[in-house]
């Protein structure tokens, strides 16, 4: 329980603190703000992508009071769903109708509490750094009553827009290496991205789940993250990490996925048992991250390359899965349940790589039903034509807004 002079204190402190900050750069949400008169909005992502900055933008843009909490504070770890009535009186006596919650998942029952608000008639605004946000209880409490949206760092396009840098290959190797993390393109120290990698994997993956084996679950996001690109299986796991059940491994990676730190892709296949059994391709939320942690330091570019193009999928599409049936494609991205694309990630198409990447890509088309395909490069741009098909071969700083006409 916590005193409600204590709680206004900390609220009042936290207040104080956010008017202070710069808005940052402007990321704008794709909805209707006419649907937040009657439904929460839902911002969630990896910790430090910008979810604060972006309910910042949302508070200060608009001359109407509001009230905001960030639940994620030492000094709220006592406040329990029962505060809220005096998190009500506070609400009551600032004459806000517009709420934002700043990690709300740290506060076990908020879906009850946020659809009550809504139910008063208050405009909820809610953040959170993991994807549970978005499923479990939501999904009973607020059916129909919620808008969700996930926020990543930050896109390529993001990024020359925070950089000031032009559009060109060699940005876009920059891009590689530096991801797209704020805080760490304001002050290029990699002790930022490995803090916030220890901090993911601690907090919202150990201490939000109560797992006992710590040790086990670092030195599987360790493997991880040296291995993006490759295929997984939790079974090859049990050995190296001393434990006794595929289930367990595949369950710490089910977390690891929900705290947006690494993405699980399935083989693309009409059957849920193939699916479920074959081996998935591991990805990591952040180059730039993965380049910090990683204890290569002789990188696998082509892997890395990889990973950014399928961070750009991601970014428009959940369904991604990669091909693999007498050749081999990256990605096969689906849109409204259709597939919309077949995608090859290569930094550069030489001469051994072209046979295999363009035969990968046209039995991926085939088996999909595809007039066209992408190879993905560093620089190269060609178009090559196959029979009735026809790839085109397209640097990534010329692919990537591209995406926002075609998912």
């Amino acid at each position: 329980m916590i005193l409600e002079s204590d709680l206004a204190a900390i609220i009042a402190r936290q207040r104080e603190t956010e008017e202070g900050k710069s808005l940052g750069q402007i990321r704008p949400l794709d909805f209707n703000d006419v649907l937040l008169e009657s439904h929460a909005l839902d911002i969630t992502g990896v910790r430090r992508c910008g979810k604060s900055t972006i309910m910042r933008q949302r508070m200060r843009g608009s001359d109407e009071p509001w009230f905001y909490v960030n639940f994620e504070s030492p000094l709220l770890t006592q406040f329990e769903l029962r505060d809220t009535i005096r998190l009500d009186s506070l609400i009551d006596k600032s004459g806000a109708k517009r709420l934002f919650f700043d990690e709300v998942d740290q506060l076990t029952g908020w879906e009850k509490y946020v659809r009550q608000k809504l139910d008063e008639g208050f405009c909820v605004c809610v953040s959170g750094s993991n994807a549970s946000l978005l499923e479990g209880e939501i999904g009973t409490k607020l059916t129909g009553r919620h808008i969700s949206k996930e926020l990543f760092p930050f896109s390529f396009s993001e990024y020359l827009a925070f950089t000031g840098k032009e559009r060109s290959p060699e940005s876009a190797a920059d891009y590689v290496h530096d991801g797209g993390f704020p805080r760490y393109l304001q002050t290029h120290e990699e002790i930022v991205l490995q803090e916030l990698f220890d901090d993911i994997v601690y907090r919202d993956v150990v201490v939000h789940n109560k797992i006992r084996d710590v040790s086990a679950v670092r030195e599987l996001s360790a493997y991880l993250v040296e291995n993006v690109g490759c295929r997984f299986t939790a079974s090859k796991m049990l050995r190296p990490l001393n434990v006794a059940s595929a289930s367990t491994v595949t369950q710490w990676c089910e977390w690891l996925e929900k705290a947006y730190l690494f993405f699980f892709v399935p083989i693309f296949s009409d059957s849920e048992k193939s699916r479920l059994l074959n081996p998935k391709k591991v990805y990591c939320i952040d180059t730039g991250l993965e380049y910090a942690v990683s204890s290569r330091r002789i990188p696998n570019d082509g892997a890395r390359f990889e990973n950014m193009v399928y961070l750009a999928l991601r970014r428009r599409s959940r369904d991604i899965s990669y091909f693999d049936a007498d050749g081999e494609c990256d990605f096969i991205v689906r849109s409204r349940h259709a597939v919309a694309g077949a995608i090859q990630a290569c930094t550069r198409l030489t001469d051994e790589a072209k046979d295999r990447e363009i035969e990968g890509l046209l039995k991926a088309m085939e088996a999909c039903s595809l007039d066209s395909g992408t190879i993905v490069t560093e620089s190269q741009r060609d178009a090559i034509s196959v029979g009735n098909r026809r790839i085109e071969v397209v640097p990534f700083c010329e692919w990537e807004p591209a995406l926002f006409h075609l998912l």
